[in-house]
């Protein structure tokens, strides 16, 4: 009687066949990208330009929408090339992006290169108004204007609590308003007119700052920094920015470039300095600026000759040598 000998197969060997558990089908490149999680979506988009966040809507069905929850939003007016000036309306562009953001946070913020007219004010004023909404950490406002008249920042700002950085260029501060930045660490402010009083409540008013940039101001003859968080200080000259001395016992790091007119500043207490980075020049007017030009230079490097890390400019170094 003929035997046969069957086989079968374990549990583990045995496929599974109920219609529930098949294994799902390969993904395919469009899928993969559906199935990112938001939160590595938006950190895709932080490292892009905006203009390329938008295109991403065309990378899958979900993300035909995705691109208007990032939580970062950098716009720059400079007309692309080619592009004619008559159809390049950048604040209208600035209000659709603005329209259609759904996310109800937004960390960065930056409006750039704007050609501002008085016009624009009120459209300025609902970007800062939508920022305000959105809780913005990082915020740029850079303007391109003939001096006057400059945007003037409104009186919300000064207290926003939740603000990290904040860099403004050609925008008018209010210096009768208190200051109330408790997370600000980084503070730019480029082609502004101060005064020691304003940036001495500006400095009350932001336990937490790190980093101080003065780019171009003027009227401020004294930077006064007793803060023991303030380590870095950038000054860029100008000719009207006629500085007259620096105060800073607990300053770590100091750079100063630009172009600076006849005289420069004088260093009272920097003591904690661990770096100095000096690359300006003066401008001279006559025979006798030369001289004036030598003992600036002694001055300074009689202060600093103690720092560890020094960097000398072009113009320093050669005002030295002669």
């Amino acid at each position: 009687m003929a035997t046969h000998s069957v086989h079968r197969e374990s549990s583990g060997d045995r496929p599974n066949r109920a219609k529930g558990n098949r294994p799902s089908p390969p993904l395919s490149p469009g899928d993969l990208i559906s199935a990112l999680p938001d939160a590595v979506i938006h950190h895709i988009f932080s490292f892009l330009p905006l203009k390329d966040v938008i295109k991403t809507s065309v990378l899958s069905k979900r993300w035909r929408c995705t691109w208007t929850s990032t939580t970062h939003l950098a716009f720059n007016g400079v007309r692309p090339r080619n592009h004619d000036a008559s159809f390049f309306d950048f604040p209208s562009l600035v209000d659709s992006v603005l329209r259609q953001c759904t996310s109800p946070t937004v960390k960065k913020f930056h409006v750039t290169d704007l050609q501002y007219h008085e016009a624009d004010r009120p459209k300025v004023d609902r970007w800062l108004h939508f920022a305000a909404g959105h809780r913005v950490e990082d915020l740029c406002l850079s303007l391109i204007t003939e001096m006057r008249p400059m945007y003037i920042l409104p009186p919300s700002l000064y207290c926003w609590s939740w603000l990290v950085r904040l860099e403004v260029s050609l925008c008018r501060f209010s210096w009768d308003l208190t200051v109330s930045w408790p997370c600000l660490k980084v503070l730019s402010m480029e082609y502004a007119e101060l005064s020691d009083d304003f940036l001495r409540r500006i400095l009350r008013g932001s336990p937490v700052l790190e980093s101080l940039e003065l780019r171009q101001c003027w009227r401020i003859k004294n930077v006064i920094i007793d803060s023991t968080s303030v380590k870095d200080l950038l000054l860029i000259g100008a000719d009207n920015f006629l500085l007259e001395k620096i105060w800073a016992p607990h300053l770590l790091s100091l750079r100063v470039s630009g172009m600076w007119k006849r005289r420069i500043f004088t260093l009272d207490d920097v003591s904690s300095l661990v770096k100095a980075d000096l690359v300006f020049s003066i401008r001279t007017f006559s025979p006798g600026d030369k001289s004036m030009c030598y003992d600036v230079m002694k001055e300074l490097f009689e202060k600093v000759h103690r720092v560890p890390i020094i960097t000398i400019g072009g113009w320093c170094l050669k005002v030295q040598v002669q």
